[in-house]
């Protein structure tokens, strides 16, 4: 066991280089990466599947490290720079390097295999959200409080048939080319933020994460609820944060302040 600690701890030195591609995550957030590994001559076989497992270890905090927590920050960044400033908060913790390698050796092994060809294949999967053992949990720095959302720009904003019967906010930032964040944000126009990590409790963005993820306006999008407010957004800013015009962000605004979609998460980006 300490041999696999120290191998995998080896492994993990990956995220002081650069990682050698860049991940892509799911509409569920979920990593999945497939270690494979060939018997040598005389080698055992179960030597031969710790090490497949090994490598599937290796690709998981190479992908790891390549994750956005905000536009701004990716995890190496954020293992590299420690006490480093970010948007997320002003410092994170020195242990975040240990918080993410313990995570990452925490993974799942889904499956493991033999291919006809002798190969080992182990198939690694790791949560971006859902608790102690997400990467969220590993990431997101704590909280002495929430901030309250900025008041709307505009006070005579139609905001339709919503009012406090709204549910949830969708967000189509189709063909704009998102990516996955761990704690994304909405933002103005004019640059004002108007939903961020400092909005919500810390509890909620690392067991369900600040929005969900969906490729379809119709199918996926069951957090925003049965009567969503749905708005385009102008253009991705950062690969993961969503711009939405002066208007909308103010009638996005002004239907929270009854509705309370935004505290909950209650989120979804079409992407």
């Amino acid at each position: 066991m300490k041999k696999f600690l120290a191998a995998l701890a080896a492994a993990c030195v990956l995220f002081t280089g650069a990682p050698t591609q860049a991940v892509e995550v799911g509409n569920d957030c979920v990593i999945e990466v497939e270690g494979i590994a060939y018997p040598n001559t005389g080698e055992p076989l179960n030597a031969t599947q710790r090490t497949a497992q090994l490598y599937a270890y290796r690709l998981l905090a190479e992908h790891v490290g390549e994750l956005h927590i905000t536009s701004s920050t990716t995890i190496q960044e954020a293992i590299e720079t420690k006490k480093g400033k970010t948007d997320v908060n002003r410092s994170f913790h020195d242990d975040v390097s240990a918080r993410v390698e313990t995570v990452v050796h925490g993974a799942m092994i889904k499956k493991t295999y033999r291919d006809p060809d002798g190969s080992f294949h182990a198939i690694a999967r790791l949560s971006m959200f859902g608790g102690p053992k997400s990467i969220a949990n590993a990431v997101l720095p704590e909280q002495t409080s929430v901030e309250a959302f900025p008041p709307p720009i505009y006070t005579n904003v139609e905001s339709g048939n919503f009012d406090g019967n709204c549910t949830g906010l969708i967000i189509d930032c189709r063909d704009m080319g998102l990516d996955v964040a761990i704690a994304p944000a909405i933002k103005s126009a004019d640059g004002t933020e108007i939903y961020t990590y400092r909005n919500v409790t810390r509890q909620m963005a690392t067991e369900r994460g600040m929005v969900a993820y969906s490729d379809s306006l119709e199918v996926g999008v069951q957090r925003a609820g049965s009567n969503p407010l749905v708005i385009k957004a102008m253009f991705v800013s950062g690969e993961c944060d969503a711009v939405v015009s002066d208007a909308d962000a103010s009638k996005i605004l002004a239907v929270n302040q009854t509705a309370h979609f935004l505290n909950n998460c209650m989120v979804v980006f079409v992407r």
